[in-house]
């Protein structure tokens, strides 16, 4: 059945676009999402914006536009996340890449930088940044911390290849390396502070998501077992203890239903001045220590 989107003329006023593409994905998202996505989606591949709408501009759209918006609409409506179609993601102010290969970098964890930043003012710190994905959170600190060396790892090639990139883009010094975490060790008493996202979405969890997480996001950087929620915490916490320096300081982003768990893990471990930290929405969304031990 022909669209609307298929009938958008050559030359065609600000509104009819909008409206033709809003069209498409209406019934997929609920209306303010699908006006939202519609504004994206118009204001990268045409260059449109909200005034060209409003003041309804006449714009002339080529055939290879037209073709992408179609493909863009299709790939809407199948619940395929924005982010993997534009390729980019906006985080902390930066457009960084993503695509299938990495989760998408979530609002949360800019509050994550913003904590680790504002705690640490120190020149110089050597960081490490544990299960990178698209290298958003080292990209970040290395660029908004004073001097650091930064380093990160992942368990994905993909995932590696990706950061590098981003990391090009913005000039940005941060190391990659392919590391198991859940295999390897870390390096002997090296780092000021080691920061990590890990898997921390239990598998019972996924009755209760979307189809465009569950079917587009890599699951291995999203689920861990239900019978054993804290995998990813135990192990980085237990290595961390050899690879901080004396002093050095542990970020994570967790779990909201597991704050408790990982403050006790932390102690455990012979953490200091333990925390867990809500996030803007008042949910339990991160944890920190400091290991103290020689």
């Amino acid at each position: 059945m022909k669209t609307k989107i298929d009938i958008v003329n050559k030359v065609s006023k600000g509104k009819e676009i909008f409206a033709s593409f809003l069209d498409q994905i209406k019934d997929y998202y609920p209306h303010r999402e699908a006006e939202s996505l519609t504004n994206l989606v118009l204001s990268e591949l045409l260059n449109f914006s909200m005034a060209d709408r409003i003041l309804d501009k006449t714009l002339e759209i080529s055939d290879r536009q037209r073709e992408t918006l179609r493909q863009v609409a299709r790939r809407l409506q199948a619940q395929e996340p924005v982010q993997y179609i534009l390729g980019y993601t906006t985080f902390r102010s930066r457009k960084f890449r993503v695509n299938g290969d990495v989760l998408i970098p979530r609002p949360e964890t800019e509050e994550l930088i913003e904590l680790i930043v504002r705690e640490n003012q120190t020149s110089g710190l050597k960081v490490l940044d544990i299960g990178t994905g698209s290298g958003c959170i080292a990209v970040s600190l290395a660029l908004e911390l004073s001097a650091a060396h930064v380093q990160a790892t992942d368990v994905s090639e993909a995932a590696i290849a990706l950061a590098n990139e981003n990391a090009r883009h913005f000039q940005a010094s941060v190391q990659f390396r392919r590391h198991d975490i859940l295999e390897e060790v870390l390096n002997h008493k090296e780092f000021d502070l080691i920061v990590s996202n890990p898997p921390y979405v239990l598998e019972r969890e996924k009755k209760t998501m979307t189809k465009n997480v569950l079917e587009f996001e890599p699951p291995q950087a999203l689920f861990v077992p239900d019978e054993d929620p804290l995998l990813f915490y135990r192990e980085i916490i237990k290595k961390s203890t050899l690879a901080l320096k004396k002093g050095g300081r542990i970020y994570f982003e967790i779990n909201e239903a597991m704050g408790q768990e990982i403050h006790s893990l932390l102690r455990a471990n012979q953490f200091e001045k333990v925390a867990v930290i809500k996030d803007i929405h008042g949910k339990n969304r991160f944890a920190s220590g400091c290991y103290t031990v020689s």
